[in-house]
C-alpha cells in the first residue's frame, strides 16, 4: 500500500516538474504587452519582461457565480469582452495566451483570425487546447473542421441546444428522453454555462491551425507543437505572426 502510493506521489511530481519545465521554456517566447484570455485561477508564469492584462467576458462576481467551486481562487479580470471581441487596436499586442479557452467558443475559428489581427508582426499566440482522449469528454465525438466551417460560415445556423444536449448526454449520463434531460439543458443554456462546445484531439487542431495558413492566409508559423502525452494532457502550440 505504501509503495503504491509513494510511485502515485512520484508520479504527480513528476508531471508537475516535467509542466514546470516546459512552461519554463515557452517564456521565451513572451516580452512586450499581451492579454491572456479566461485564465480564471491558472495564471500563465511570464518572465517579468512581460506585462499582461487579465481578460473574461465576465467580472469578477459574475466568475464566482459561474464557478462557486472557485470562490476565492479566481483572478480580477483586467478587461471585460469577449474572447473573439478583444477592445484593442489591430496590431497592437505581442503575445496573447489562451489555455484551455478555444474549446470553450462556440465559434472558435472566428477567435482564431481576431486574435491573428490583434497581434502585432512578430507576435505570438499561445493555445493550450485539452485532447478529448485525455479529458472527461472521452466519450464526445470529435468536431470535424468542416462543421467549424459550417457554422463560421453560416454563425445564424448555429444549433446551441445540440450542443448543450451533447454536453448532458455524454457529461451528465442523461439520455435524450430521460426525466429532467430537457430540463437539464434548458437550465444550461439559461445560465449562458461555459461548456467545451468543441472537442479536439491534436492532429484536429494541427489541422485548424493549417487551414487558417491556407485558406484564410493567416501569416502565423507554428513554431511549437506538442501533442497531448501522458502528463500533457493538452495540445499546445505556439503560432508566431510573420511581418
Amino acid at each position: 500500500m505504501n509503495a503504491a502510493r509513494n510511485n502515485e506521489v512520484t508520479s504527480v511530481e513528476r508531471r508537475a516538474l516535467l509542466t514546470w519545465l516546459e512552461n519554463f521554456y515557452l517564456q521565451r517566447y513572451f516580452r512586450g504587452r499581451g492579454i491572456e484570455v479566461g485564465a480564471l485561477w491558472r495564471r500563465f508564469p511570464l518572465p517579468r519582461r512581460a506585462r499582461v492584462w487579465q481578460l473574461d467576458r465576465l467580472n469578477c462576481a459574475e466568475l464566482e457565480e459561474h464557478y462557486p467551486e472557485l470562490r476565492g481562487k479566481l483572478l480580477r479580470p483586467d478587461l471585460l469582452a469577449e474572447a473573439s471581441e478583444l477592445p484593442v487596436p489591430p496590431g497592437s499586442l505581442d503575445f496573447l495566451i489562451a489555455s484551455h479557452v478555444l474549446e470553450h467558443l462556440p465559434f472558435p475559428l472566428k477567435a482564431l483570425r481576431a486574435w491573428y489581427d490583434a497581434l502585432a508582426p512578430g507576435g505570438v499566440l499561445l493555445l493550450k487546447i485539452p485532447d478529448k482522449r485525455y479529458t472527461f469528454d472521452v466519450r464526445r465525438e470529435r468536431t470535424p473542421l468542416q462543421h467549424l466551417i459550417a457554422e463560421s460560415d453560416h454563425p445564424q445556423a448555429f444549433d446551441q441546444w445540440a450542443h448543450y444536449a451533447d454536453w448532458v448526454a455524454n457529461l451528465g449520463n442523461q439520455s435524450a428522453d430521460s426525466d429532467g434531460f430537457d430540463n437539464a439543458v434548458a437550465d444550461l443554456m439559461r445560465r449562458d454555462y461555459s461548456i467545451h462546445f468543441h472537442v479536439w484531439i491534436d492532429e484536429d487542431v494541427r489541422e485548424m491551425v493549417d487551414f487558417t495558413r491556407r485558406e484564410w492566409r493567416l501569416n502565423w508559423e507554428p513554431v511549437v507543437f506538442w501533442g497531448a502525452h501522458f502528463y500533457r494532457k493538452e495540445t499546445t502550440v505556439v503560432l508566431v505572426r510573420k511581418g
